[in-house]
């Protein structure tokens, strides 16, 4: 039976895939996966009928889901009576001056709402007015939602597709005066509930500990400190802050002694756990981990209440089938896949860890395994994994589930009923988090805390998954191909990380960085890896209240993650072509939490650049430090790279801009920083017979910059314009993009394009953009 319904998820996950992800490589794996069911299991032509049958059946649910996913606004509308209905998600967020979260129009359609908060008093009463099913009369504008702007980074306008949502609406005014109370519905009065227990955690708890115990018992990690999640999510811990079937397992334990303590019966204490897990559901936050394991345990109750009984494994099976019937959309959900695998692999390895008598044995052997399940989804999603996580989880999971969440519980309920004593447990719970949270800290700049392995290709993840299967199978049933399945999957584990440096393909990114410059030059072969500026936002003084709980970085948010997802282990050059914080503005971030061998600046520039957040940075860490002038030069990979500026010292810091020209991929390029119209003059006049096939143009098209004399004599067949999308200064300039439609230069424009990539191998090459 386990195993029927096990093959009967793969059909229905092949017929979910295939309405997004039609094409050759889709249809070879399925075509492979019922051969293997012919050939190797045995099975009859009647019984494949069955799963082309669900193939189709789980095709047309995706299909219909998609239909039924539809909008009735064109986006030309500004007034709307907006109902907040926050339906997948417990409250409003009110971070900093920012209010954000799904509505519902008076049709009925979700948006997502973005709201600039004017004062601190509006704040303050927005945290007391704002609930679920609050309905305000409201006045905007609908947005279109970014799509995916650089490689392989995050796609907002289909996750809120995905949630049901195709616009956002940025209000300029919400009459919260005029607000009126939705109905007492029994679900919005449950999330209600719960948003009031965040609050009361935040106002009484430590920040320390608060935002923790929030998620253990609510299920909502935005309070944690974003260090902090940073480390668990590096050592892999983080899904001990997600409630799943160990806290579900937890609270329906407790609750059935507690009620055969007192003197029920166990069909009556079966009954209650039917009526509180759904409660539940919705006061943990609903997320795909709570939703499987409270489904898994309402059907393993109520079976039971009738006297039959199920395998765990088949009822994660007829849960999966389920949820993915009713909502296809979910399979794209990273918490959906990690719960669904991880308890999975725990419920078919149990043969495997039941052999060791030593309970610290067993544990570790879990962990294993569980770290194994969980690495295909770990390396597609977020490039890296940890080993070390392995060990720790052998430590963190008993201290989780025996100690922090049920004392977190104790914690949050005695302080409600009685304060004193509520107050004193608090401060043990908070001593103990923050005693947790050093250890997590100090490990994760341990060596093998986290591994970059980069964003392996698809049939490279059927081969993982496929070891890990053959490894799984072999290991319970004893036999010596275990270790062959072993060894396949540390052959395919050492070519991935090794992806890079057998890549015969250099690649050229204008990474898409809002308003400022970044460009990732990696050679073949792995032999350079440099990144021209970091970008990064200019800020301004505000006040206390509006400062946000996570603030954004180009570094943290797009560079990295994008430098991981190649499978880049180090810079080998940080080339800061000037002080400008649009260009080294996160370079603070990126040597902190990723390696840099070298960073070079200008000459003449020293003093600009003393004063920058980085340099301490880069001194701690040992990073060399270099200033580089005209004449300076290097060889590699195949590709040569002159500076050409700074020339001495320029009163103007934008025409002191290192000038980087560059021979790669049979093209000539060069890098111009923000150098402005008396910078290329100088240049021009410097080098007379200077010419370039490529041109990033200067100080992101401003009318400073990109003069006719210099395009004149320069005569690039592209053009490279860094810019934010609707950037306050107008950039690109009209004048620019006149003259360069006059010199015949193909434009391409981040704030249009996304990410500008060229991909080359040896002399030959092609550009292409994140957005067609």
């Amino acid at each position: 039976m386990e195993r029927f319904l096990l093959l009967l998820a793969v059909s229905a996950t092949f017929g979910v895939a295939a309405h997004s992800f039609s094409g050759i490589t889709l249809l070879f794996v399925i075509t492979i996966f019922l051969c293997f069911l012919y050939h190797r299991l045995g099975l009859s032509v009647k019984a494949l009928g069955l799963h082309l049958v669900m193939m189709v059946l789980f095709f047309g649910a995706a299909s219909f889901s998609d239909y039924r996913n539809q909008t009735s606004y064109q986006g030309t509308e500004s007034s709307f009576t907006i109902t907040f209905t926050i339906t997948f998600t417990d409250q409003p967020s009110i971070d900093g001056h920012s209010l954000k979260g799904f509505i519902a129009s008076e049709k009925g359609e979700r948006f997502m709402l973005r709201y600039k908060i004017d004062s601190e008093q509006e704040k303050k009463k927005l945290d007391k007015l704002l609930r679920i099913g609050l309905s305000c009369p409201a006045r905007g504008s609908l947005v279109t939602p970014d799509k995916q702007r650089n490689e392989n980074g995050f796609d907002y306008q289909r996750y809120l597709k995905r949630k049901g949502a195709h616009w956002i609406l940025k209000a300029d005014y919400i009459s919260f005066q005029e607000c009126l109370e939705g109905g007492s519905s029994v679900v919005p009065s449950i999330r209600n509930l719960r948003m009031k227990g965040i609050a009361y955690i935040g106002e009484n708890f430590p920040k320390e500990s608060s935002g923790f115990v929030t998620a253990l018992i609510f299920g909502d990690q935005a309070y944690i400190d974003e260090d902090d999640l940073t480390n668990y999510q590096r050592l892999g811990l983080v899904h001990l802050l997600a409630i799943s079937g160990l806290h579900v397992s937890f609270l329906t334990g407790m609750l059935f002694y507690a009620g055969i303590r007192i003197g029920m019966t166990r069909e009556r204490m079966i009954t209650v756990l039917l009526i509180f897990l759904p409660v539940y559901m919705v006061l943990s936050g609903g997320s795909p981990s709570v939703i499987r394991s409270c489904l898994m345990a309402i059907l393993f109750f109520f079976l039971l209440l009738f006297k039959h009984r199920v395998s765990a494994a088949s009822t994660i099976g007829l849960v999966y089938l389920a949820l993915l019937l009713f909502q296809p959309d979910m399979l794209y959900d990273i918490g959906f896949q990690l719960s669904f695998a991880v308890t999975f692999s725990i419920l078919m390895s149990s043969g495997i860890f039941l052999r060791y008598p030593q309970k610290t044995l067993q544990l570790f052997i879990i962990s294993f395994i569980c770290q194994l399940s969980a690495l295909p989804i770990l390396l597609f999603h977020f490039y890296e994994a940890s080993f070390l996580g392995v060990l720790l989880n052998v430590a963190y999971v008993p201290l989780y589930s025996t100690i922090l969440l049920p004392f977190s519980l104790i914690s949050l309920i005695s302080h409600v009923f009685f304060p004193a004593l509520g107050e004193h447990l608090i401060t043990l719970l908070n001593f103990t988090f923050i005693l947790c949270n050093k250890t997590a800290d100090a490990a994760s700049s341990l060596p093998l805390a986290s591994i970059v392995f980069g964003k392996p290709h698809f049939f490279l993840i059927a081969l993982l998954v496929a070891s890990l299967l053959g490894l799984f199978l072999s290991w319970d049933e004893s036999n010596n191909k275990s270790k062959w399945w072993g060894g396949m999957l540390t052959v395919l584990l050492l070519f991935q990380y090794n992806i890079q440096k057998l890549s015969p393909v250099g690649e050229v990114h204008i990474i898409d960085v809002g308003q400022g410059d970044s460009i990732l030059i990696i050679l073949p072969f792995n032999r350079g890896n440099y990144l021209i500026d970091t970008g990064g936002q200019i800020t301004f003084p505000i006040e206390p209240w509006e400062e946000k709980r996570k603030k954004f970085n180009t570094a943290d948010n797009i560079i990295i993650p994008l430098l991981k997802s190649k499978g880049i282990h180090h810079l080998d050059k940080l080339i800061l072509t000037h002080a400008d914080a649009d260009h080294a503005g996160s370079a603070k971030e990126l040597i902190e939490h990723f390696k840099v061998k070298e960073v070079i600046i200008g000459g003449g520039n020293e003093e600009q650049f003393r004063e920058m957040d980085f340099v301490s940075v880069a001194r701690n860490q040992k990073v060399q430090m270099k200033v580089t002038n005209r004449g300076d030069r290097w060889i590699a990979g195949g590709a040569a790279f002159f500076v050409l500026h700074p020339h001495g010292m320029e009163a103007n810091k934008n025409d002191s801009s290192i000038v980087l020209y560059a021979k790669l991929g049979g093209l000539s390029w060069l890098f111009t920083g923000d150098l402005e119209e008396n910078g290329e003059q100088e240049l021009m006049t410097a080098f007379p017979r200077l010419q370039a096939d490529v041109l990033k143009i200067g100080h992101h098209g401003s009318k400073t910059s990109s003069s006719a004399s210099f395009l004149l004599q320069l005569q690039p067949k592209a053009a490279l314009i860094s810019a934010g999308k609707d950037n306050r200064y107008g950039h690109p300039h009209k004048s620019v993009l006149v003259n360069l439609e006059t010199n015949r230069t193909r434009v391409f424009r981040t704030d249009e394009d996304g990410s500008i990539i060229y991909k080359y191998d040896k002399r030959k090459g092609t550009f292409h953009t994140t957005i067609p």
